[in-house]
């Protein structure tokens, strides 16, 4: 709408420029019919006061001589404005025949205004929604930039001929106005006003003289009244010159009043180009700022061209960057996964290590708490062993006073009592020191067992052997056969109770003691427990290794289980 507003605007200014051209023609046409019609009117004023010269009567006074040339220069002023509207009218015919195409010429110019305006598009992007890319829009905004400046030139050239018409015209226009007012109606207006002024004085004198005669008369000729007193021809011909000399005056009046009119019109006249022009003036002011904010859009396509141009390396760049990245990370994201996984493995297996823990260590409390009882009913069967043995070394005391004092009886019989003890408290200890080792030994065997779950372990075909077992009952048997049954006896409750000889026996009593009092560890024990299966791993893949050395070899145990002599033969034969 405002695009069709401002075109409408200039079309109407261009008709209006038109206008002032046609006027300034007719303002020319009518100065040049005005000449002639002033040099045509010249020798008709002269004849015309050739014919009144003659006709007029001489006058006395001196100052009614100019008034017959006043009327004749005057008479023939009536007809001069009509001549010059005729002349006004004259020439509108030609002017009407070239109106079509001057209306023509500013409709043509006036299509490429009512294209809508660069300032009020906005800055369109990289891609129309037509479709049209970046360098097809430069190219519209460049050609368009191109016709503004075109028009701007044509209508600055336009504004400067109006410019210098309207000088012209103004030029004229006081021209115009020196030679009509100054030149004419100032001398008219005071001839007129000495006229006037001198009329008036030969009027009052007129007036006076008739008075006095009047008054003369009457003294002289009081007593005739029917006698009629005339005038005299003089006084009538200077009433008649008074009634034409107020005509005159009247008509110019009338010329004067019709002059300022013509001034006026003139003046509007000259005023409407000056608004025209202005008007023209800020509507190219307004065309010249269209044109720079062209141009400032323009630039700034420029640089939104230069920035999408340095925006697609960078994103082509990018692009690059970051599918080299994508796939970096999509790596990760698969090792994170892996890893993932595995955690999730060992936390499951760790999970069960953790039940199978809290399930042994509520086994082990039991168990402990049922150690501690066989421990408690020990202690009871040991405190009777102690008593009956001294109850034994007293009947022994005894025994050996009486065969001192018999004189040394039966020897032998003294000898199988002895051996007969000696067995039974051999056999008793070799008891107790047995299920003292499957406490200490045989829970552990078994768990160790069970969490050997793996298709490499070996736990379940092999069995542990203490091989150093039957040295130790050869030493102890060695031991109590050097000495008397007292020692036996006492090596034996040693043995029992950890008091002296024998450190081995001594240290796993200590250790029984003092599982009373340690309270249980449940980080100390998982990590006993890890080290002891690291172990055991390590040592059962030694074996594993060491086995090949071993291949066509025989283990012979028989001897060593046997439980006389020494006790110790060949272990292997080839």
């Amino acid at each position: 709408m405002a695009d069709a507003d401002k075109a409408a605007k200039l079309a109407a200014a261009k008709k209006k420029v038109a206008e002032m051209k046609k006027k300034q023609q007719k303002s020319k046409a009518g100065s040049s019919k005005k000449e002639e019609t002033k040099k045509d009117d010249k020798p008709e004023e002269k004849a015309d006061v050739k014919e009144e010269a003659p006709a007029k009567p001489p006058t006395p006074e001196p100052e009614t001589s100019p008034a017959p040339a006043v009327v004749s220069d005057e008479k023939p002023a009536g007809p001069a404005p009509e001549e010059e509207e005729n002349d006004d009218v004259a020439p509108l015919s030609p002017a009407k025949e070239s109106a079509p195409s001057l209306a023509q010429q500013s409709r043509a110019r006036s299509a490429s205004f009512r294209k809508p305006s660069i300032s009020g598009s906005t800055t369109p992007g990289m891609f129309s929604p037509e479709g049209e890319t970046a360098p097809d829009i430069y190219r519209k905004h460049v050609a368009r930039i191109e016709e503004l400046e075109k028009e701007n030139k044509r209508l600055a050239k336009e504004a400067s001929d109006a410019e210098t018409r309207w000088q012209k015209a103004e030029s004229q226009l006081a021209d115009l106005r020196d030679d009509d007012t100054s030149g004419k109606t100032d001398i008219e207006t005071e001839k007129l006003r000495n006229d006037v002024a001198a009329l008036k004085r030969q009027n009052d004198q007129l007036q006076a003289q008739l008075a006095a005669k009047a008054g003369g008369g009457g003294a002289r000729h009081g007593s005739s009244p029917s006698i009629s007193v005339h005038p005299p021809p003089a006084v009538t011909e200077l009433e008649a010159q008074l009634t034409s000399k107020s005509a005159t005056i009247e008509t110019m009046e009338l010329e004067m009043s019709r002059l300022r009119a013509q001034v006026e019109r003139l003046s509007l006249s000259a005023s409407s180009p000056s608004e025209q022009i202005s008007a023209l003036e800020e509507k190219l002011a307004r065309a010249e700022k269209a044109a720079a904010l062209a141009q400032r859009e323009l630039g700034d396509l420029k640089k939104n061209l230069d920035r999408t141009a340095e925006k697609a390396v960078k994103a082509g760049s990018g692009l690059a960057s970051a599918e080299t990245k994508i796939r970096s990370l999509e790596k990760e994201v698969e090792e994170v996964k892996t890893e993932r996984d595995e955690l999730v493995k060992k936390v499951d297996g760790l999970e069960k290590k953790v039940s199978t823990l809290t399930t042994l260590h509520k086994e082990q409390d039991g168990r402990m708490q049922a150690v501690r009882k066989e421990k408690e009913a020990r202690d009871k069967e040991v405190a009777e062993l102690k008593s009956k043995l001294e109850k034994l070394e007293a009947e022994n005391v005894k025994l050996r006073k009486e065969h001192a004092a018999d004189g040394g009886g039966d020897d032998e019989g003294v000898d199988e009592l002895e051996n007969e003890g000696r067995v039974r408290l051999e056999k008793r200890i070799r008891d107790l020191e047995a299920e003292n080792t499957d406490l200490r030994r045989g829970i552990w065997h078994e768990k160790r067992k069970e969490l050997q779950v793996g298709p490499d372990d070996v736990g379940g075909k092999f069995t542990d052997v203490d091989l150093g077992n039957g040295e130790s009952h050869h030493n102890r048997r060695k031991s109590t056969a050097g000495g008397g049954i007292g020692d036996f006896f006492t090596s034996g409750l040693n043995a029992l109770a950890g008091v002296s000889g024998g450190n081995h026996h001594g240290e796993d009593e200590g250790f029984l003691e003092d599982d009373e009092d340690m309270e249980f560890d449940e980080e100390a024990f998982r990590k006993a427990h890890e080290e002891e299966a690291k172990n055991r791993l390590e040592r059962i893949r030694e074996i594993k290794r060491g086995l090949k050395n071993w291949e066509g070899w025989r283990l012979d145990l028989v001897e060593n289980r046997r439980g006389g002599g020494e006790g110790i033969g060949e272990i292997f034969e080839v």
